[in-house]
């Protein structure tokens, strides 16, 4: 099995270096860029193609790891060159689309698929060595499936297959749990430095808070891992910390309320004393 990119940057090198170090082989690499297909070239000993057809005679499985703009130009050339038969396999790794991009290129017969790695990519050594912990998310047609399954029981990670209609909440609750997350923390960075504690103090004392809430969320779930004072029902210090946003810094009032009231919900059903919940709520307004 042969393996191509359309696309030579952080995420197709770095797929294309774990894939090699797993005994698999790459035809190589197509790019807008021939500065990025040699670089990727170079770092997994493949081929740089300068031209649709050559890249998708020499390979099997063909990946578009492009930005996801970029995969509807890359679907059009492909119809135009007519080049995909029923012996190849066309995948992307976006999160969001679905293999319904795919469906001019449906009557090549070949194998369609979307592999989403859940992982986010920096440079592409490192994202490459985080490829060993990920899991997969798949969907396609079963031809699709059956060869990008083939590919993950070498590299040895485990998979999901979901439905191609849940393609997209499934990447917008990524991104919470990834992008979002890094805004949350930024947020709180920003308000303890409006009280004066320098840049570099900041994470040196609450990074641990963050690992350990993390650690705990792993090992005991999101609900059990929760303190506070929400979870104490300290109806006062919510109506401090609220004054005290509303005066110092407006700007996260909504931040604070918003994530105050899925915190009740999510908890709700852990107190007794639902009338508890309601002043809680009051005082976050």
């Amino acid at each position: 099995m042969k393996i191509g990119f359309i696309g030579a940057g952080k995420v197709g090198t770095a797929m294309g270096i774990f894939f090699t170090q797993n005994s698999l082989t790459l035809s190589g690499y197509l790019s807008r860029s021939e500065t990025s297909s040699q670089c990727a070239a170079k770092a997994t000993d493949s081929a740089i193609f300068f031209n649709l057809p050559s890249l998708i005679t020499a390979s099997e499985v063909i990946f578009i790891t492009t930005g996801d703009d970029q995969i509807p130009a890359v679907i059009n050339q492909l119809v135009q060159a007519a080049c995909l038969t029923e012996r190849h396999t066309l995948v992307h790794t976006s999160g969001a689309l679905s293999t319904d991009l795919f469906d001019p290129l449906s009557a090549s017969g070949c194998g369609l698929c979307s592999l989403h790695p859940i992982m986010s990519f920096s440079d592409p050594l490192t994202a490459s060595q985080n490829l060993k912990q990920t899991v997969f998310t798949l969907e396609g047609n079963d031809k699709g499936l059956a060869a990008v399954q083939k590919i993950l029981k070498l590299t040895v990670n485990p998979y999901s297959v979901i439905d191609k209609g849940d393609k997209v909440l499934y990447h917008a609750a990524a991104c919470i749990l990834s992008n979002y997350l890094v805004t949350l923390i930024d947020s709180g960075f920003l308000l303890l430095k409006s009280t004066g504690i320098a840049d570099d103090e900041i994470t040196r004392a609450f990074m641990p808070l963050i690992t350990a809430t993390l650690e705990n969320i792993e090992k005991s779930g999101t609900v059990n891992a929760l303190t506070g004072p929400l979870v104490r029902g300290d109806e006062n210090t919510i109506a401090k910390h609220t004054e005290a946003i509303k005066t110092q810094t407006p700007e996260f009032l909504t931040l604070y309320q918003t994530m105050g009231l899925a915190t009740i919900e999510m908890i709700k059903d852990k107190r007794i004393d639902g009338n508890t919940y309601d002043h809680l709520k009051n005082r976050l307004k």
